[in-house]
């Protein structure tokens, strides 16, 4: 297997898990009252668009 296709799989998965994993919780943020910790929320996130611009590398 061509180490190109391993890096793109696992750039491609790691982007979809950590994109679910923000919404759910920006999810448990909406629905949350009080003070609020969103430091999961906004690293899944800029983690998700960083493993996005790798798996646009490993394609290209």
């Amino acid at each position: 297997m061509d180490l190109l296709l391993v890096g793109l799989i696992i750039s491609y998965s790691m982007t979809l898990y950590l994109f679910i994993i923000a919404y759910i919780e920006a999810i448990k943020i909406c629905s949350a009252e009080g003070k609020v910790y969103g430091g999961t929320m906004i690293g899944s996130f800029t983690l998700a668009l960083v493993f996005t611009r790798f798996t646009y590398l490993f394609y290209s």
